[in-house]
This record gives structure tokens, sequence and C-alpha cells, in this order.
């Protein structure tokens, strides 16, 4: 493994327990992955095979039951709620299968809500809402509500919220199950360009075989544990791994 002053993000040992009725479930079991700066990586697994769990525990939303977990050097096991959260709107950018929006609020509003927490002044707030809304292809859009956009711009919106506040790390959990073929292609394409261009490092969960075409590596999981890791161009779809692909 790389040397930790390369890794965005480095778990160890991470378990994550849940007791339901009298049993624990393990949703993660001993997890150990290393993900460098400005890497894409691609996490393929069925359902139920621990993927946002996995996400959640990187995003400070949840905590490992034991482990280690450590974002930009910083080990986020122990630290306090407000710091926590402090994590989540400064260095964590997240999107949504289901696009999570506002309903009655602009395009640009809901790209401005973190920059609101962030203590962004109004005039700032709707100058960097509207680049990042234009960068993601919305130029003219910003005063549609929800309802008035496309699932594939209502999935733009929310990539373009993830990115209001310049994050370190973009954690996306199955960005393109909501979208048509073609919309999901879109989608799949403009993640990485926003990749190579701002250098934010990104995980992504699936099931969707698009995705492993702009990975830098995919990971593959299963019953909560990294079962293997391969470079992009050294994938290969075999007995073990087809199942996983397929399990929709």
């Amino acid at each position: 493994m790389a040397n930790s002053s390369e890794m965005a993000i480095q778990l160890t040992d991470v378990w994550k327990t849940y007791h339901l009725k009298g049993e624990d479930i393990h949703a993660l079991r001993g997890l150990n992955m290393g993900i460098k700066y400005g890497e894409y990586r691609v996490i393929m697994g069925p359902s139920g095979s621990g993927k946002t769990t996995l996400l959640n525990i990187v995003g400070a939303l949840d905590t490992p039951t034991k482990g280690e977990v450590l974002i930009n050097d910083e080990s986020l096991v122990g630290m306090r709620s407000k710091d926590l959260a402090s994590v989540r709107a400064y260095q964590i950018g997240f999107i949504f299968q289901s696009f999570n929006l506002i309903p009655v609020l602009t395009a640009l509003d809901n790209v401005m809500i973190p920059l609101i927490f962030k203590g962004v002044p109004l005039s700032e707030r709707k100058r960097r809402g509207k680049d990042i809304l234009t960068r993601v292809g919305l130029e003219g859009r910003f005063d549609h509500k929800p309802n008035e956009l496309s699932g594939g711009q209502q999935q733009r919106v929310a990539i373009a919220r993830a990115l209001a506040n310049e994050p370190t790390i973009l954690l996306a959990d199955e960005p393109t199950a909501n979208l048509d073929l073609h919309t999901g292609f879109q989608i799949v394409e403009l993640l990485r360009e926003l990749n190579e261009e701002t250098g934010v490092t990104v995980i992504n969960t699936t099931h969707d075989l698009k995705l492993i075409d702009i990975a830098d590596k995919v990971s593959w999981l299963r019953d909560g544990d990294i079962t293997q890791t391969q470079k992009r161009m050294k994938v290969e779809l075999t007995s073990e791994e087809l199942p996983i692909v397929i399990d929709l």
C-alpha cells in the first residue's frame, strides 16, 4: 500500500456491526482500503454488500464499530459530533441516486444551500452557484425548480451542490441508478471530467458497468469486505465478479 501521506482516504480493519433482534449483523468485516489523492475509485457490489455503509463511514455520517478511518490524514474515530459535522461541511461532497433536491427551491437555491452553512455572503453564493451550474451544463436553468427539470438535469444540480463547497472528496452513491442509458453516460462522463479538472478524490458505488470505463481502480465488495482491487486496464469480469454486477 502507498505511503499514508499519499492517501486521501485510508480504512484499516474497519468493522460495522448492527444489533438486530438479538443478532449481530456485520455490514463491514475488517475492511481495508486506501485511496490516493485525486483518484477515481469505483466500488462494485450487489445490494446488501455494504456499499452504502462504507460511504456513510467515509463521509462521517456514521462511525465504525471498530477500526481506523483517516480522511486527509485526520482520524474520524473518536471525533466529536461538531467536528464530524465540520468534516462533512468542508471536506466531503455527497451525490445520491435519488437526487435529494428541495422541491420548492430553484436549482440555484439548492446549490447555494451548502454555502449558507459555510457562511459565504449572498453575492458570492450566487456567483459560485451560477458558475458551477454553468460548468455542469445548466446555464439558463438557474431559476427552474426540480419538477421543471429532467432526471439528468436534477442529477447535474445534485452534482453542482456537492461541489459547491469545493470538497476534497466526492462520494457518489449509485449516481446513474435512476437515469436512462444515454443520460447515465452523460453523468458518468461529467463526473470523470470534474475529477480530472479539479483533482477531487471520488468514490463511486454502483452496479453500473459503465463506471468501470472511467475508474482509475475498481474494488469488488462482497459481504462487507473488499475481495480484490484492480486497475482499470486490468479489470476482467470473471465467474466470481459477474454475479456481483448482474445482481440488481
